[in-house]
C-alpha cells in the first residue's frame, strides 16, 4: 500500500531525505525536476511550443529546472516567472541563474505582461506547488486565468496551482490542469471527484525521497497495491464443504437478475456451495441460470418474507434485487437480530437501513456494507464537499464497528478503526446496472472462504475492478455490461496468483 500525505508531511519528507541521505535541496529539486521530465517526454510528442509558467517558491524552482532540460533536449520553450526577484527562494535563485544561461526567462509583474498563450501551447505549471497557505487572488490569479482560458494542455508539476494536497477548494484561482505529474506519493484530493477537473489525468514519479520514513508517517489514508489483496488458498484435501459456504438473500418479481449476477459471481468468485434464498418467482429464473447453487424458496410468490439460515453455513449476505417491501424489511430486521458473525449487505438491504437506522446498531461487528453514493447518502445524509463525505464514511464505519466501501472511481474502503483505502483498479465502463450485485457475491464469497472482513471488501472491489479492465480490454466502456465482469473474473484471480 502506499500511504497518502498530508502537505506538512510531504515536506516532512522531503526535509528527511535532504538531512540523511544526504542530499542538498537544490540537488534534490533537480532529481525531481528531471523525474518529471521523463514522464512528461513520454507523454507529450516533441516539436511544439512548451510555455512555462513559474511562481518564485520551490515549485517555480522545479519549473525552470524543467525549462532548462527541455531545452537542452531541443524543446521549444518560452519561460515566464510571476514576482519579484527579491522574494524568491534560494533554490529559485540557483537555478533562474542556470537557465539565464541558456533562455530569456521573461517576468510577469503586471496583467498587461501576461503573454498570448496559443490554443496548440502546452503549458507547464510551476506557480504554485503542496505548500500554498492561502487562496490565489491578484496577478497570480489572472496568470491562472489566462492559461485555463487559453485552451492549452496544462501540465502541473506535483500539483495544480491553487489546490492544496488535504483540503477542500477555496475560493482563489485554481489551475485546470490536463495532467498532473506529481512527485513521489498520491495526493488525497487526486481521489476526489470534485477536483478531478483541475487534476486531470495523473501520474506518480519516484524522485527519491526517504521510503522508510514514508512507510513510517501517521497517516490513515492509504492507495491499495497489487500486493495488498489478499485471496483464499486451497489445499490438496479441501471439498466444496471446506471451500466457503454462503447464504445469498437476493431477488424479487422484477428483479431476479441482480439475484442471478450475485449468485453467479460468488461461484466465480470459488465459493463452495451457494445458497440462495428467493421468492417463489424466482426457482426456476435461478435453476436455468445458475444450475450450480442450490435455491431456497421463500414462502411468498414475488417477495422475500423469512429468512431461517442453516446451521452450516459460514456467511449470510442480502440485498441485490429485494425490494423494500415492509415485509421483506422484517425479514431483513429479524435477520440482523439473529445474525452472530459479520454479513452482507448491499443494495436495497442498506436502503431499508436507512429507513431503520436503529439497525445499524445491531450488526454483527465488523459487518460488510457496499453502498453506491446513493445509498451512502441516506445512510448518512448530504454533504458539503468530498473532504467531508469522507468523515462520513470514517464516522459510519468507526461508530458501528463496520467494513464499508463507498462505489465509484476509486473506490473508497474504510475498515472499523477508520482507515481509508483508495482502490486503483476499474473504468467508467463498471458504471452500469447490476455490477454492484457482482460485487457483493465477490465480496461475500471470499468472506465464506475464510478471509477476514476487512481484507475480503477491499480484495473483492480490487478484483472487481480488475475484471471491469479485463472486460473493458476484450469490448471496450462503452459496451460493458454487469455479466462481462463475471466472464472476466477468472482472468482477474489468475493476474493475482503471483
Amino acid at each position: 500500500m502506499i500511504p497518502i500525505l498530508s502537505a506538512q508531511q510531504i515536506r516532512d519528507a522531503d526535509q528527511y531525505t535532504i538531512d540523511h541521505e544526504p542530499i542538498t535541496s537544490i540537488n534534490l529539486m533537480e532529481r525531481a525536476s528531471r523525474a518529471f521530465v521523463r514522464k512528461f517526454s513520454t507523454l507529450v510528442p516533441g516539436g511544439g511550443r512548451v510555455m512555462v509558467f513559474c511562481g518564485t517558491g520551490n515549485n517555480g524552482g522545479d519549473g525552470l529546472v524543467i525549462a532548462r532540460v527541455l531545452i537542452q533536449q531541443a524543446h521549444d520553450v518560452s519561460v515566464f516567472f510571476v514576482g519579484h526577484l527579491d522574494k524568491a527562494t534560494e533554490d529559485f535563485k540557483v537555478n533562474f541563474e542556470r537557465l539565464s544561461v541558456l533562455s530569456e526567462i521573461s517576468q510577469i509583474a503586471s496583467e498587461d505582461q501576461i503573454p498570448n498563450i496559443p490554443e496548440n501551447a502546452v503549458v507547464i505549471d510551476g506557480l504554485f506547488g503542496s505548500g500554498l497557505s492561502r487562496p490565489v487572488k491578484g496577478l497570480y490569479a489572472s496568470v491562472i486565468e489566462r492559461i485555463n482560458q487559453s485552451g492549452a494542455a496544462v501540465y502541473a508539476i506535483d500539483i495544480s496551482s491553487g489546490l492544496y494536497p488535504d483540503q477542500p477548494l477555496t475560493d482563489g484561482a485554481v489551475i485546470q490542469a490536463a495532467c498532473t505529474i506529481s512527485f513521489q506519493t498520491p495526493k488525497l484530493i487526486f481521489f476526489l471527484p470534485e477536483m478531478r477537473k483541475y487534476v486531470g489525468t495523473w501520474h506518480v514519479v519516484d524522485i527519491g525521497l526517504d521510503d522508510a520514513f514514508i512507510q513510517g508517517s501517521d497517516t490513515n489514508v492509504f492507495f491499495t497495491q497489487p500486493n495488498d489483496v489478499v485471496l483464499p488458498l486451497r489445499s490438496t484435501f479441501d471439498h466444496k464443504g471446506s471451500a466457503g459456504r454462503l447464504l445469498l438473500i437476493a431477488g424479487s418479481k422484477g428483479k431476479m437478475g441482480a439475484a442471478t449476477l450475485s449468485a453467479r459471481a460468488a461461484l466465480r468468485s470459488g465459493c463452495g456451495l451457494l445458497y440462495v434464498h428467493t421468492p417463489c418467482c424466482g426457482l426456476n429464473i435461478l435453476q436455468v441460470n445458475v444450475p450450480e447453487a442450490m435455491v431456497i424458496e421463500d414462502e411468498h410468490t414475488e417477495v422475500i418474507t423469512e429468512v431461517v439460515p442453516a446451521d452450516n453455513v459460514d456467511v449470510l449476505a442480502m440485498g441485490p434485487g429485494i425490494g423494500t417491501n415492509s415485509l421483506t424489511q422484517k425479514a431483513l430486521a429479524d435477520l440482523i437480530l439473529h445474525a452472530k458473525e459479520p454479513m452482507v449487505l448491499d443494495a436495497d438491504a442498506l436502503n431499508i437501513l436507512a429507513q431503520n437506522p436503529e439497525l445499524l446498531s445491531a450488526l454483527p461487528p465488523e459487518s460488510i456494507l457496499t453502498p453506491h453514493p446513493g445509498e451512502f447518502a441516506r445512510l448518512v445524509g448530504a454533504w458539503r464537499s468530498d473532504f467531508e463525505k469522507l468523515e462520513k464514511l470514517r464516522w459510519l464505519a468507526t461508530t458501528y464497528q463496520l467494513n464499508v466501501v463507498l462505489k465509484g472511481a476509486y473506490s473508497a474502503v474504510c475498515n472499523s478503526r477508520g482507515s481509508i483505502y483508495f482502490n486503483p483498479t476499474g473504468n467508467p465502463g463498471m458504471a452500469t446496472a447490476g455490477s454492484g450485485d457482482v460485487l457483493t457475491g465477490i465480496v461475500a464469497a471470499l468472506l465464506a472462504q475464510g478471509l477476514a472482513p476487512f481484507e475480503a471488501l477491499r480484495s473483492g472491489v480490487y478484483l472487481h475492478g480488475q475484471a471491469g479492465d479485463e472486460a473493458a480490454i476484450k469490448v471496450g466502456e462503452v459496451s460493458l455490461m454487469a455479466s462481462d465482469l463475471i466472464e472476466h473474473l477468472p482472468a482477474a484471480f489468475k493476474k493475482l496468483h503471483f
